[in-house]
């Protein structure tokens, strides 16, 4: 979306969210006390507007999840339905949800919506305009571009890195933190992120860096990591101290290999009592069609792609806020050498900086679109399956 009135393009827009949200008694209820539930809840009590959890499930309604309540759908009708309902289910239950919620008369976009919606676009409104806090879901530093892995279909092109290459400069990582959170009062996620961030030489001073400063501004700090490299006792240390989650991606579908490394290195989290996650094994990426795509540079055709895409992968790089960090990064790495100027500077926001901030992290910019967008196949990337983790020859 190109911007038309910048720094009040939401204002007419949160004035209905904020009115809408204290007429439901500026509470939000979670349909859905799972793993998706799990990770917005915490948002809406950091905010203190969590109503609680909704859930069909007759033993989570006796039990409660994680000490909070759970109600039945009926209990919630039956309280005369006072609330926002963010359905956080699997994709595949998300209709069976929305139906059984319309059928009690309930108005998506109105009585309910489905949680990426909402914590991407409605959220963050609400966060600004009633509370006057900046809030956004996801932002990440990238630390080095050089991997452990050469993996053809890298979103990123690491695999085009030399091992030898430059990693960004500490001081940058240092300013990029500052620049972010000069900016930004709540964050739900703040990464750190390669290429393989354990290689980065400045790691622990950056973990301890932006954990001492900024901790509490983030609900989730976490590194993002493919599983080769055990850290150091130092980095675990400071894992531990700062609570930061380890990201693990497990690859093992196609590298059975890795299956052995996940393994020491889940064990060694564990005996630091460090939080991490592991994914499922990949068996399919994505194919953004970096090698195949060209849109020929269509204005018109360019933001459709962006409009339809909504990718939430901000990068911060110094004082540079990048909408997607695998347009910068494929951009650099694979030598496309396009859209040098799309980024929002965080050092010169001027006035209204705030909701400018907002309004970027919406999709709002000068043209309206990434230049990458010429050659990537966006959201219809799903269309395009390839095998996960495909190692170059």
């Amino acid at each position: 979306m190109k911007w038309k009135n910048k720094g009040h393009e939401l204002d007419k827009h949160a004035e209905y969210l904020v009115k809408m949200f204290e007429e439901k008694q500026e509470k939000i209820y979670v349909f859905g006390a799972g793993l998706w539930g799990g990770t917005i809840a915490p948002v809406f009590e950091w905010y203190q507007c969590f109503g609680g959890y909704i859930d069909n499930n007759t033993q989570k309604q006796s039990d409660g999840v994680n000490g909070r309540k759970v109600i039945s759908f009926q209990t919630y009708i039956n309280s005369s339905k006072n609330g926002i309902i963010v359905v956080a289910a699997d994709a595949k239950n998300i209709p069976a949800i929305k139906g059984q919620l319309e059928a009690e008369g309930l108005k998506k976009g109105v009585d309910f919506w489905v949680y990426q919606e909402f914590m991407q676009t409605v959220f963050p409104v609400i966060s600004y305009y009633k509370y006057h806090i900046l809030y956004t879901e996801i932002a990440q530093i990238s630390l080095t571009e050089r991997c452990t892995l050469r993996c053809r279909d890298c979103a990123h092109g690491c695999f085009a890195v030399d091992p030898k290459s430059s990693d960004m400069d500490l001081a940058v990582a240092k300013q990029s933190a500052d620049s972010f959170f000069s900016v930004v009062d709540r964050i739900k996620e703040f990464v750190l992120i390669g290429g393989e961030p354990f290689l980065y030489s400045g790691l622990a001073e950056m973990i301890a860096y932006a954990g001492e400063k900024y901790r509490d501004k983030m609900m989730i700090y976490s590194i993002t990591t493919n599983g080769t490299i055990i850290p150091d006792e130092n980095i675990l240390d400071l894992c531990r101290k700062y609570e930061v989650t380890i990201r693990i991606s497990n690859y093992s579908g196609t590298l059975v290999r890795l299956k052995e490394r996940y393994a020491l290195l889940t064990k060694c989290l564990d005996e630091h009592h460090i939080m991490y996650t592991i994914s499922e094994p990949d068996q399919q990426w994505m194919d953004y069609g970096f090698r195949s795509v060209d849109r020929g540079g269509d204005e018109n055709e360019l933001t459709k792609v962006f409009d339809r895409c909504k990718t939430p992968c901000r990068e911060i790089r110094g004082s540079k806020y990048h909408y997607c960090v695998m347009a910068r990064s494929v951009s650099d790495n694979l030598g496309f050498g396009v859209g040098k100027d799309d980024y929002l500077e965080l050092a010169d926001l001027g006035e209204n900086g705030k909701k400018v901030f907002l309004e970027f992290d919406m999709g709002y910019s000068q043209k309206g679109y990434l230049d990458m967008c010429n050659f990537c196949h966006g959201a219809d990337a799903v269309k395009y399956p390839v095998p996960a983790a495909v190692q170059m020859k």
